[in-house]
């Protein structure tokens, strides 16, 4: 038998006649310390590839070959880390900016004072404190996936100009704490939907410890949006509306 036919062979009985287990083992082996895709998904595409480049073995040369069988790898490492990139960046952005948040608070408690069921300064110093962690947890994400953290990516940049607007609303002259809780609110409700969704990119395609250290910050930033909830709800009449004349109504 000749060196192509035994390739096309071997190829046949690794894709019809392994197991799923030992398949699945292959999938893991192969690309060790890389991202995959959902085990079934990755031994189901390493079978149609094993499949098809068995069929066209015998007519393709040498190096059309090699090129085939590199494409079946690129199958087992599951799609482009792209997305989840993308949305680390996203996610870095708006953490830099809820601990700028939390220290424009800090500011304002000091120079405005706060209210019944408001916050304290020790509180928002421990949110700030928390949402730094957060921030670091985004840069060793970015790092695991050979990203450095001063990427830029589509998702990052439409963060940052998002972001500007926040701080500018919370420094805006004339802000009140309320104002600057509410700015807050908004930053936290982006920021849960922001996390739940980074938990299901890691469950797909990172490694588990990413999916169990994202989970566990949405779990604190839960924490966060729930209290920060909270101020917004026990200030709404703790905070005077502005006053303004009345506009007359005209038809």
């Amino acid at each position: 038998m000749s060196w192509d036919e035994d390739v096309k062979q071997g190829l046949k009985r690794t894709a019809m006649l392994l197991s799923e287990q030992e398949l699945e083992h292959l999938t893991h082996g192969a690309v060790r310390n890389t991202v995959l895709p959902p085990a079934e998904g990755a031994v189901q595409s390493l079978r149609i590839h094993l499949s098809r480049i068995a069929e066209a073995s015998d007519v393709m040369p040498t190096t059309a070959f090699r090129e085939r069988m590199s494409g079946a790898l690129q199958v087992l490492k599951g799609g482009s880390p792209a997305l989840f990139i993308d949305r680390l960046c996203e996610r870095l952005a708006f953490e830099r900016t809820s601990s700028r948040l939390y220290a424009g608070l800090l500011i304002k408690t000091h120079a405005l004072g706060t209210y019944d069921g408001g916050p304290t300064p020790e509180r928002l110093l421990e949110l700030h404190n928390q949402e730094l962690e957060h921030l670091g947890q985004v840069r060793d994400g970015l790092l695991r996936l050979g990203a450095p953290p001063s990427l830029r990516t589509p998702s990052g940049d439409v963060a940052d100009s998002q972001c500007r607007g926040l701080i500018q609303a919370i420094d805006a002259p004339g802000a009140t704490l309320m104002d600057a809780l509410r700015v807050t609110l908004v930053s936290e409700l982006i920021n849960n939907a922001g996390w739940a969704m980074l938990v299901d990119l890691a469950s797909e395609l990172g490694p588990p410890e990413l999916e169990q250290a994202f989970r566990e910050v949405l779990l604190v930033e839960s924490g966060h949006l729930a209290e920060v909830t909270l101020w917004v709800a026990n200030g709404t009449y703790a905070d005077p509306a502005p006053e303004s004349e009345p506009h007359p109504v005209s038809f």
